[in-house]
């Protein structure tokens, strides 16, 4: 490390204090032989967290999570999240969801609502209902439930979403029955 213009206490020296002359005394270095550690910047994702479940851990019950979390392990009950929730590729959930940002890359068996976004990417599998404005699903998802996006705030969230599927169920049967009477 090297200083400049500083004495060894690492105060500036004052002009009364230099030698007769002006010039500030030299300046001892160290030179190490040893590269410096790098130190590896956190992960943008990892550091946020206010929670992890590891892979092998079991919990049954309500989760509630005041910012972004990971479960990689098994749960079963409710999952309550104020930030991004991560289902990861190895966790197995049976349970009601709920956050401002869901990314499912498990299995998860229950009914997901979101306030901004769920993704469900490769090699989710998700049974049950989404409620989200926004859905992202790739290539390799599975898939087996209804999806409400936009009714749901009109009808007040996961509490109007089984009057929605309702709604949904007498819609897709009205043709069938007028087809049947037109034969």
């Amino acid at each position: 490390m090297v200083w400049f213009d500083r004495n060894p206490g690492g105060k500036k020296e004052s002009e009364a204090e230099r030698p007769v002359g002006g010039e500030p005394r030299p300046v001892a270095t160290t030179m190490s032989s040893e590269p410096a550690p790098v130190k590896q910047p956190p992960r943008p994702t990892e550091s946020a967290l206010v929670a992890s479940l590891h892979k092998g851990s079991r919990v049954s019950g309500q989760l509630n999570f005041q910012g972004d979390a990971r479960i990689d392990g098994s749960v079963d009950g409710e999952i309550q999240c104020q930030g991004r929730l991560v289902i990861g590729e190895g966790a197995e959930v049976r349970a009601k969801i709920s956050g401002q940002t869901v990314v499912i890359h498990g299995r998860v068996e229950g009914n997901v609502m979101a306030k901004e976004k769920i993704d469900l990417v490769a090699p989710a599998r998700l049974y049950g209902n989404i409620v989200t404005p926004r859905l992202t699903v790739t290539e390799g998802v599975v898939f087996d439930g209804d999806c409400s996006m936009g009714v749901a705030k009109q009808k007040g969230g996961v509490a109007g979403f089984q009057a929605v599927t309702a709604e949904m169920a007498v819609v897709a049967q009205a043709p069938k029955l007028q087809a049947d009477s037109e034969k």
